[in-house]
């Protein structure tokens, strides 16, 4: 994404927004609630349009490409919902093999690719045939994450994915997230306020915050980075600049 720009009538959201991710990095975007995480996302996803910069997704400039086009570069993707999305109709095999269905995948071959992806993120087999009302949220996590790579996706999209998660299970996601990466060799981009998280799955993170990255750099840097604005987020502290921001 380069000078990315987005706006809402008067309320800009994304102000010459930029950040580039490696092939099979895995980066993760930290910021606060509003800063404008989701609609950097929505952007990617062609789900909303900039009003200018350019979004460049394995070499081509998808801003305002048509639908057969766009159709093509979401074929290459993967996306993990903060909720977990699931249609509550469709059995939790129905859910992982969703795309794989819509891309004309048989029924039989595309239940024995989700059986394999429910397998991968820890579940039983017996699990298949029930459905999103009868599991507990991690669970609606893990199936969520077994949509996610179904297709063995280039790229991944995780949206708050320890969102409304106890710590424990949190972790249990984050590692699964891990050991999906590696199997899968996706790139991974990760939208999160979730410190813990971030520091275990990213190999570099950015901050977003007044509608830019304000720093970017590798994990293992983000303690050093001298930033005030990334030193008050990481230690939740009421004492900073981020805290004037609020008070207007």
């Amino acid at each position: 994404m380069a000078d990315v720009h987005k706006a809402f009538g008067s309320k800009v959201v994304l102000d010459g927004f930029d950040l580039d991710v490696k092939t099979g990095e895995s980066m993760v975007v930290i910021g606060g609630s509003g800063v404008g995480k989701s609609v950097m996302l929505k952007c990617l996803l062609g789900i909303l349009t900039p009003e200018s910069g350019s979004i460049t997704i394995d070499g081509d400039n998808v801003v305002g490409i048509g639908t057969r086009q766009r159709d093509r570069v979401n074929a290459k993707l993967g996306m993990l919902f903060q909720g977990a999305a699931l249609f509550d109709s469709q059995s939790v095999w129905e859910n992982v093999a969703f795309g794989l269905i819509a891309r004309k995948v048989g029924r039989e071959e595309a239940r024995e690719i989700a059986m394999r992806k429910i397998a991968m993120v820890g579940l039983k087999p017996e699990i298949a045939e029930t459905f999103p009302s009868d599991l507990s949220g991690g669970m609606k996590k893990r199936v969520g994450l077994a949509r996610a790579i179904a297709a063995d996706p280039e790229i991944i999209f995780f949206d708050e994915p320890t969102t409304g998660l106890d710590p424990l299970m949190g972790d249990i996601i984050n590692d699964l997230i891990v050991h999906c990466v590696e199997e899968t060799g996706a790139t991974t981009l990760t939208i999160t306020h979730d410190m813990l998280s971030a520091r275990k799955i990213a190999d570099r993170i950015a901050m977003i915050y007044d509608g830019r990255i304000i720093w970017a750099g590798a994990t293992d840097d983000i303690d050093q980075s001298g930033n005030e604005f990334v030193e008050q987020f990481i230690n939740g502290s009421t004492d900073g600049p981020i805290q004037m921001a609020v008070r207007d």
